[in-house]
Formats: structure tokens, C-alpha cells, sequence
């Protein structure tokens, strides 16, 4: 039975991708992300989570997917923090995480 993304609220924060298939460029974008920045994004407690034309075998497709192609940051309390059709959160996400008021108290015991 697949599982609820809302199992992670308050353990991880979520960066979920949709896209329609595997040449396009928000998922090669986002893999590159995933390989240039392992720390930053363990550090952030942040679990990544691809919807391939709107499917994951693990998940049940959250509402607000249905039918649309991006990138959503969620936070712990599960409430979409950002949105982006394109892969510019790239250039937002860690400073928009580190942003965060419960981000703060993690930044003490950063290890990047």
C-alpha cells in the first residue's frame, strides 16, 4: 500500500519533484543538484521524492501534484514552502531552508 507523504511531517523537510519523463531537464537538473550538494542537503534534513507523470511506487500522489510539473520545498509542518515550474529553487532552496526558524536551532551543529 503506498504511503503518505505526510509520514515525514515534522522528521523531514521535502523537496518533490513531478516531471514527465527522465531527458527532462527539471529531473537531469535536479540529480545534478542531488550530486553537487549531498551535505548541504543531508545537513537540511531534506528527502527527496520524484513523481514520474504524476506515479511513485512508494507514494500516493499528493493533491497538490495532480496534473502539474515542478518542484514544491515542503516544510516539517507539511505546508508547501516554495514552488517552482523550472529548476531556479535551486538557486533559492538552502537559503530559503536556512531561513526557517526550526533551521536555525539545526545550523548550531552544522557539518558543512
Amino acid at each position: 500500500m503506498a504511503k503518505q507523504i505526510s509520514e515525514f511531517s515534522w522528521e523531514k523537510r521535502l523537496l518533490v519533484i513531478s516531471y514527465k519523463k527522465q531527458d527532462d531537464q527539471i529531473f537531469i537538473k535536479t540529480k545534478k543538484f542531488i550530486s553537487d550538494n549531498k551535505c548541504g542537503i543531508d545537513d537540511r534534513n531534506l528527502e527527496i521524492i520524484f513523481f514520474e507523470k504524476f506515479e511513485n511506487k512508494e507514494f500516493e500522489t499528493p493533491d497538490f501534484i495532480k496534473n502539474k510539473y515542478g518542484i514544491w520545498l515542503i516544510g516539517y509542518d507539511g505546508i508547501s514552502k516554495d514552488y517552482t515550474s523550472d529548476d531556479k529553487i535551486f538557486l533559492r532552496l538552502f537559503n530559503l531552508i536556512d531561513s526557517m526558524p526550526m533551521r536555525k536551532d539545526e545550523m548550531v551543529n552544522d557539518k558543512c
